[in-house]
């Protein structure tokens, strides 16, 4: 594509990616690319942590924000406070409020846990794929559903 200049949004189904050019051979190598994770998560009546049945956050992924929206309220005034993995459970996003006894958008985070972008570590660089899990201050007294959309960049960890 040559330089262009678009009035309208640009759009992508396969996400946003930065390459290199090798000047001797002419190969491309993606280097880094914009993505978005999308993880639906239910806290059980009685619990307080839920978490994904399966691995699903991608490894090599440093999440920069999550937008957080419940589609299913909980019955009690409980809020989201932390949402990671497994091994650390606030991990991406640590000591929010978003209450989640009505349904809708609760916001935009910026992902302030070490393996976020904005945890101040390296750690997510070379971050092994896990399940998102989260947690909440308190029992929700019924069955809650919350999606949370990442978005991020996603690298290899070689140095090709």
């Amino acid at each position: 594509m040559a330089n262009s200049t678009f009035s309208g949004p640009v759009r992508s189904e396969n996400g946003f990616k930065d390459i290199t050019k090798n000047s001797s051979t002419g190969a491309i190598t993606s280097t880094m690319t914009l993505s978005t994770y999308e993880a639906t998560i239910t806290v059980a009546d009685g619990a307080t942590t839920g978490k994904e049945s399966a691995i699903g956050i991608p490894d090599n992924f440093i999440p920069m924000g999550v937008t957080i929206a419940v589609t299913t309220a909980s019955s009690n005034a409980v809020n989201l406070n932390d949402i990671g993995t497994d091994a650390d459970t606030d991990g991406f996003v640590d000591g929010i409020s978003a209450a989640v006894n009505s349904t809708g958008f609760k916001g935009f985070f910026p992902c302030n846990g070490v393996l976020g972008m904005s945890g101040g570590t390296t750690t997510a660089a070379t971050a092994t794929a896990d399940e998102v899990e989260i947690v909440l201050s308190g029992d929700p007294g019924g069955d809650t559903v919350i999606v949370l959309k990442f978005f991020g960049i996603s690298s290899t960890s070689d140095a090709s």
